[in-house]
């Protein structure tokens, strides 16, 4: 497996590009952005784009569909694909996923979104905005905090130790990391 992450200085997220040999196909995880760098990726290790994982529908995290579209036919995949303004392919959270030979583990983790998800990749988690280095994703209440700490708590922390977590804004980091030093995990009552 190769893998690459992108930075779009435009929105100031993170694409994750994963594929295997060249002349296979290739999976794109956020593409906030999709330009000349990007598209370079792709074609120089001989991929094809033929998936896309979407960890919520944000703006920064889904912009460069419009192009990724006219350029590859891929397939998008969502938690709620009506939160798009193009076709998905709706996710479940007890979907085993087997996509350009990666097995997939779909977490919902509402909280800053209603379709917020992470993927689970190997030792790979893409947590979107919902936990980053340091932080958790923004929310509007009390009870969406409540919401993303739950999430975060049962559906992730307890994930096999060594898993790296790539988030959609800022620096990779561990879960371990995040478990000992997180402010925002070390007192689960919601904080508004």
């Amino acid at each position: 497996m190769k893998f690459y992450s992108y930075y779009s200085v435009t929105n100031f997220s993170n694409c994750y590009l994963l594929g295997g040999q060249a002349g296979r196909e290739a999976l794109l995880i956020d593409p906030g952005i999709f330009d000349e760098n990007l598209l370079g990726l792709i074609e120089g290790n001989g991929w094809y784009a033929r998936h896309v994982l979407l960890t919520h529908s944000h703006l920064a995290h889904v912009n460069g569909l419009r192009t990724l579209r006219k350029v590859y036919d891929l397939q998008v995949h969502a938690l709620d694909p009506a939160a798009l303004e193009f076709p998905a392919e709706a996710l479940e959270e007890t979907d085993a996923l087997d996509l350009c030979g990666f097995p997939i583990r779909v977490l919902a983790t509402p909280g800053h979104s209603n379709d917020s998800a992470c993927f689970h990749i190997g030792r790979m988690l893409f947590t979107g905005d919902t936990l980053s280095a340091g932080g958790i994703g923004e929310t509007s209440s009390g009870y969406e905090r409540a919401l993303l700490l739950s999430s975060i708590n049962s559906k992730l922390l307890d994930l096999p130790g060594g898993v790296f977590v790539f988030p959609g804004h800022g620096p990779p980091s561990t879960l371990e990391v995040e478990k000992r030093f997180n402010p925002y995990l070390a007192d689960p009552s919601p904080r508004q």
